[in-house]
């Protein structure tokens, strides 16, 4: 499929992980005003109108477009404006099975930090998501995961109830 042919309506309503590649961070290495990422152009109008869509949308294109939005904000000391809409819907439809997901976003950088803090949960997700929280807290052996099991983190799903 190429550029020139995908409809950015039709990309979003038919994605599959096999379309990853339309949303990957192609970076040439640079920062600042040299900054340049092949995708860049495509994926900003793919998230834009999938935050309209949100709820609709399916989990697997929110999922690769807010990591790779995340790797985006590393390396352009920018993140997207309405990235905690994409962490906030993973966490309300996908419940746990985003959990990691959302704590390792969170630790990309200072932006993405701040950013997937603003977001509102149901009750029933918010204490879902606290209670698998405290059992990875407890039950996890990698050094690196227990690292971003981190207070701050935990805060936010209290702060929720």
């Amino acid at each position: 499929m190429s550029l020139e042919y995908v409809g950015i309506q039709n990309f979003i309503e038919n994605y599959n992980p096999a379309d990853r590649d339309w949303l990957e961070l192609k970076w040439n290495g640079k920062f600042g005003a040299k900054f340049k990422d092949e995708n860049y152009i495509f994926r900003q109008q793919i998230a834009r109108i999938v935050c309209d869509q949100i709820h609709t949308v399916n989990l697997d294109l929110i999922r690769d477009l807010f990591i790779e939005l995340g790797k985006v904000a590393q390396v352009s000391f920018a993140v997207f404006h309405n990235y905690h809409i994409l962490a906030q819907e993973l966490l309300e439809r996908g419940g746990s099975s985003y959990l990691f997901d959302y704590v390792c976003a969170a630790h990309i950088s200072f932006d993405t930090f701040l950013s997937t803090a603003n977001i509102q949960l149901s009750p029933e997700r918010t204490q879902e998501l606290l209670s698998y929280f405290d059992f990875l807290k407890q039950t996890e052996s990698d050094p690196q995961v227990q690292k971003m099991l981190t207070d701050h983190i935990r805060n936010r799903f209290v702060s929720l109830q």
